[in-house]
């Protein structure tokens, strides 16, 4: 099993920009084409955001692209996102359906970007479980929160985890945690969560048990390796899963969430 906690100061993937100052040369025909799109399981609003921008990186603002053509289809039909200003696409009350491959098309100033996901299954949270610990070096004296579910043995799966402790929320972009079920494939997975704050008693627990399909696992991967670039030269742009070198990628998430008070 694979944990991954990123830790940073200012990431905005929706723009693909960040505050981090990191020395890149970059020329001009380095401006890229980047788009954000989060499809959720469900009925919901579909989002994307399109931008240009010359690196990951860059220092220079994103240029929202107000004039793309945006197409989801599912194999039964196209369904043409509405502009709203400002690079931002939407698709309001769509239904999106675990299992069916949706395809995702921008099309701009002659450029054509596709990708590809399929939805994934919802994974129910079985149990949110805590224990009360002592106060030491790691932790102050409370209850160390834990999820558990059991891992669907068909597949590979990937998720996010996002914790509510009474208002406090733990799961961002700031400290975004993901998991692979790796050699626990189609077992019961019981994670503690010791890289977030302890529970007080009485405290109201909420969790957010996200599934993703492996392109943004991936996709995500990338952002922390340019993240945690050390001394080393920089790497390559995070892998995102559009064709003909758009940044972004068309992310693809199915929820469970479920809550417990503290109890003592």
């Amino acid at each position: 099993m694979k944990k991954i906690i990123f830790a940073f100061s200012i990431l905005a993937i929706s723009t693909v920009s960040c505050r981090k100052i990191i020395d890149i040369e970059q020329e001009e025909g380095d401006k890229r084409t980047v788009i954000e799109a989060t499809l959720l399981e469900g009925t919901h609003s579909f989002d994307v955001k399109v931008s240009k921008t010359s690196n990951f990186f860059g220092d220079n603002t994103p240029v929202p692209i107000t004039n793309a053509t945006v197409v989801l289809s599912d194999g039964a039909g196209d369904y043409t996102l509405t502009s709203f200003g400002d690079g931002n696409y939407q698709l309001v009350g769509f239904n999106a359906v675990s299992g069916t491959e949706y395809t995702l098309t921008v099309n701009e100033n002659g450029n054509s970007f596709v990708a590809k996901g399929i939805m994934p299954a919802v994974v129910p949270i079985d149990t949110i479980s805590y224990e009360f610990v002592e106060a030491s070096t790691f932790n102050d004296s409370g209850y160390i929160t834990q999820i558990e579910f059991n891992d669907p043995a068909a597949t590979d799966n990937y998720y996010r985890i996002e914790v509510d402790i009474q208002g406090t929320y733990y799961g961002d972009i700031f400290n975004l945690i993901l998991l692979d079920d790796g050699f626990l494939n189609g077992n019961r997975i019981e994670f503690p969560l010791f890289a977030i704050d302890v529970a007080d008693a009485f405290d109201n627990v909420t969790m957010k048990l996200t599934s993703c399909d492996r392109a943004t696992f991936t996709y995500l991967e990338g952002v922390d390796a340019l993240i945690n670039i050390g001394n080393g030269a920089p790497p390559a742009n995070p892998t995102g899963n559009f064709n003909n070198g758009a940044l972004g990628n068309f992310s693809l998430y199915a929820s469970d969430t479920q809550s417990v008070v503290i109890l003592p």
